[in-house]
């Protein structure tokens, strides 16, 4: 009678423990996603990969040298959401289109916005032929062009557009540069964008990049994409930098970071940090 009822006991506990796992289990995977905007920096090494992210949509920017930015998507993406509805991709680089290639094959996109510049790399070829076979439309953007976004938010094309042939012979200077508002929130995505990228925004929409609340520092912390002069321009609250631990390219240089700090508030890099998530509801915002 005794182990009985110590066997009926046992069953009673297994079956409350499961009950419990499961619905930690559930709540994890299957929570509601809040109602903020998120901009995630992935930590995808020495590359680029950033997430906009509200509810069940998502932007991505760029998506890293290599397949580690399927692992970043799963980290934050809701479990049983498989489709991005847009990708911008900055330029060719090998460090901005190779994860590209595996999101395309995981993930349903709807649209991907591109500089349309030729470049002869077997990645970016890739790259191409998967846009091709998945029927994804590839959208080149005029500088000035708009996109409304997510409940409050829009997108607005700063470079190169027509000017991208002009700088195929350094392939950062053709990098897409946008602007996000997303109520009173402002942020800057420049890809690799370096000085000649730079000037021209500033001669044509230099309050278009002033005193904006967010910036992804331009190549990866390299003193030729920030520098006293647009730095002084876009005096950033927020700054963040992606790029891996003992970069081949000494990444962020001396002079970024001096330049940075004199007018960037809060500096944060997936070097020394890992993945970064900056949120929004529009009138206030915050690392988590």
């Amino acid at each position: 009678m005794l182990i009985r009822k110590l066997i009926e006991n046992w069953r009673i506990y297994l079956l409350i423990f499961l009950t419990l796992l499961a619905l930690a289990i559930w709540s994890v995977y299957f929570k509601e996603p809040d109602k903020n905007l998120h901009i995630y920096i992935l930590d995808v090494g020495q590359g680029d990969a950033i997430l906009l992210q509200k509810g069940n949509q998502q932007i991505l920017i760029d998506g890293g040298p290599d397949s580690s930015v399927i692992a970043g998507l799963g980290k934050v993406m809701p479990v049983e959401d498989r489709e991005i509805e847009e990708i911008i991709l900055t330029h060719p680089h090998a460090d901005h289109v190779s994860g590209l290639v595996d999101v395309l094959s995981r993930y349903k996109v709807n649209k991907i916005w591109y500089s349309g510049i030729e470049y002869d790399s077997n990645i970016y070829r890739n790259f191409l032929i998967e846009t091709k076979n998945k029927s994804v439309p590839l959208l080149v953007p005029k500088i000035g062009e708009t996109e409304t976004i997510f409940d409050q938010g829009k997108i607005t094309f700063l470079w190169p557009g027509e000017n991208a042939q002009s700088y195929k012979d350094n392939l950062n200077n053709t990098s897409e540069v946008l602007r996000l508002d997303y109520g009173n929130f402002s942020a800057v995505f420049p890809g690799d964008c370096e000085v000649q990228c730079w000037q021209g925004i500033i001669s044509d929409n230099k309050s278009l990049i002033a005193n904006v609340v967010f910036l992804k520092v331009a190549h990866h912390g390299s003193k030729n994409g920030s520098n006293d002069e647009n730095m002084g321009v876009i005096k950033p609250k927020i700054a963040t930098i992606s790029l891996s631990k003992d970069n081949k390219f000494g990444f962020p240089h001396k002079e970024a970071m001096d330049a940075l700090q004199k007018n960037a508030a809060d500096i944060y890099r997936t070097d020394l940090l890992g993945a970064i998530d900056i949120s929004t509801d529009g009138a206030n915002w915050w690392k988590n």
